[in-house]
């Protein structure tokens, strides 16, 4: 069931609340435009017209404490229908971004939800995908601009949302089952695809800053991080970027998180 909004504040938000009520697992809330659309540690994420905004709510056979993988699952699938249906290679940056030519072209937001009712099982999560699909740069705010991208500006073609939304929904429904049954063949694919393995790189979480390289990811989804000394992090959580001038000097660089 796809319920469609020309506007609303945040998918996500309304489809936690529809999970709350009930609605059953693969229920998709879209919208055509959002005015509050959330991202990651609260940001806002801008979202224009012409772009594919959505949350499905999933109720996977997952213990509680790997629902994170559910991100990686969805990073990885919103990959695998670029480069099927449109034959672009993208990467995915930890945990919740899509990169095509170093700039980003799609975010996630995935959300657990505590659901109080017996008929239905405790990991009910809600994943919100934001895709810039027939959007154009200069649709974005301009300090957004020089890092973000969309399926126009690469394939100079409109592209039917409505089938691109379904092969999503599949896509990611597919493969977050699977991690209920091997939860590593997800990770392995996720490895190849890793836009921060092998490059310099800044953590923060708090007050805490990791200065280091990008070694992947565990045989638990952490990311692993090998400092300057040497020593390996792995982190759960925090921001996760590549190391610029404005990174190591303390200044924050411009994101967008869905």
């Amino acid at each position: 069931m796809i319920i469609y909004h020309d506007q609303i504040d945040s998918t996500n938000r309304v489809a936690k609340e529809l999970a709350k009520e009930g609605k059953p697992a693969g229920t998709v809330v879209q919208a055509g435009k959002q005015s509050a659309g959330r991202g990651q540690y609260g940001r806002v994420f801008s979202s224009p017209p012409g772009g594919l905004y959505f949350s499905l709510i999933l109720q996977p056979d997952l213990e509680l404490a790997h629902l994170p993988l559910v991100t990686l699952a969805t990073g990885l699938s919103c990959r695998e229908v670029l480069q099927a249906s449109f034959g672009l290679d993208t990467r995915i940056k930890w945990p919740n971004d899509i990169y095509l030519d170093h700039k980003k072209i799609a975010g996630m937001l995935c959300e657990s939800v505590l659901v109080d009712s017996p008929e239905i099982g405790s990991s009910t999560v809600v994943v919100g995908v934001g895709l810039n699909v027939n959007s154009t740069v200069s649709d974005f705010p301009s300090e957004l601009q020089p890092i973000v991208t969309t399926l126009f500006a690469h394939l100079n073609t409109k592209i039917q949302l409505p089938s691109l939304l379904t092969l999503l929904v599949e896509t990611i429904s597919a493969n977050v089952e699977m991690l209920s049954r091997d939860p590593q063949a997800i990770l392995a694919q996720w490895q190849r695809y890793d836009y921060l393995r092998g490059q310099e790189v800044v953590h923060t979480a708090g007050s805490t800053t990791i200065v280091g390289t990008g070694r992947g990811l565990s045989a638990h989804g952490h990311y692993r991080i090998l400092d300057l000394q040497g020593v390996e992090h792995r982190v759960t959580g925090g921001q996760l970027r590549l190391q610029t001038a404005d990174a190591v000097s303390g200044r924050s660089t411009p994101v967008i998180a869905p």
